[in-house]
């Protein structure tokens, strides 16, 4: 019974956000109707995706409490239940991600027609704890989560995962402008640099499958955001039972992958941070940053 209710509720919350959402319309045409009406409506799949994603966690996460308070409808939420699963969330998320949860919640409230907006929570965990060298995901673990990935391909932020483990460069910029050239990939990054990446077998089936298509804007492929991309990496770790990392951390296992090629074919510690660096698209004296953000074996 205890878990009927939890599925009724969810049920009742997803409702409302397919009942919001519009696909292809038009948000200027909505904004004719007023800032209260689109603010009631959902203009993209990634931001009805999120919101699903953001009831499911919420129900789950607080199912014993709702449970406990008999809430079985979705209009008896209440803002000190969104308060608490924030304070649970602060202690392993980032302030961004708080945020972001919080604004995700209130808009969800927004579409039932309750208030669920609530004071700012402050995250527990700074958001330097998940950054640096020590944060290199081991090669067993992504290699797990490329090979999930593959059988999963059908989604943007799946391709640019598979993508971003063979490239090196963030695939957010790949929206800055790419050009193929007699088997070359050219990467414009948004600091204006340009880039280039042989195309493999792998790579070009990336390229030409269905999903990454889609993406695809002209000169550009346009990704999802990297905290959509986070996402769909944090449910795909909790799936198959991994350490959680962050999308980022798949650049920093890449190149020490990277490092050690070179120091194993033969180059010194200091030309090869040089040749990462470079190859990161980050420029050729960036040995320190490397030491702090990427390399964890500097050997």
């Amino acid at each position: 019974m205890a878990r009927r209710g939890k599925a009724n509720l969810e049920q009742q919350m997803r409702s409302a956000v397919f009942g919001a959402f519009r696909e292809g319309m038009d948000k200027r045409s909505a904004k004719m109707q007023g800032a209260d009406q689109m603010e009631k409506k959902i203009y993209s799949y990634a931001s009805r995706n999120q919101l699903l994603d953001r009831i499911h966690d919420f129900v789950g996460t607080m199912k014993d409490d709702l449970r406990q308070e008999g809430i079985r409808k979705r209009e008896e939420l209440r803002p000190e239940h969104v308060e608490k699963y924030l304070e649970i969330k602060a202690t392993t998320c980032s302030q961004n991600t708080i945020n972001e949860y919080a604004s995700e919640l209130k808009k969800i409230g927004r579409l039932i027609g309750i208030d669920l907006q609530v004071e700012p929570v402050i995250a527990i965990r700074k958001k330097s704890d998940s950054r640096g060298a020590e944060s290199v995901m081991s090669r067993e673990d992504l290699g797990k989560i490329l090979e999930y990935a593959r059988e999963h391909p059908d989604s943007g932020s799946s391709v640019a995962i598979r993508l971003e483990a063979l490239i090196g460069v963030r695939v957010g910029d790949l929206a800055y402008g790419i050009r193929i050239d007699q088997g070359k990939l050219r990467i414009k990054s948004k600091n204006g640099k340009w880039c280039e990446r042989m195309i493999t077998p792998e790579i070009r089936k990336i390229l030409e499958s269905e999903s990454c298509r889609k993406l695809i804007d002209g000169d550009r492929i346009r990704f999802p955001k990297d905290g959509s991309i986070n996402k769909y990496l944090l449910r795909t770790e909790r799936k198959l039972g991994l350490e959680e990392h962050s999308f980022h951390d798949i650049r920093r296992r890449i190149a020490q992958d990277k490092y050690d090629e070179f120091r194993t074919s033969g180059m010194s510690r200091s030309d090869s941070l040089r040749a990462v660096s470079a190859w990161l698209n980050h420029g050729p004296d960036r040995q320190k940053m490397l030491l702090e953000s990427y390399i964890a074996d500097p050997w």
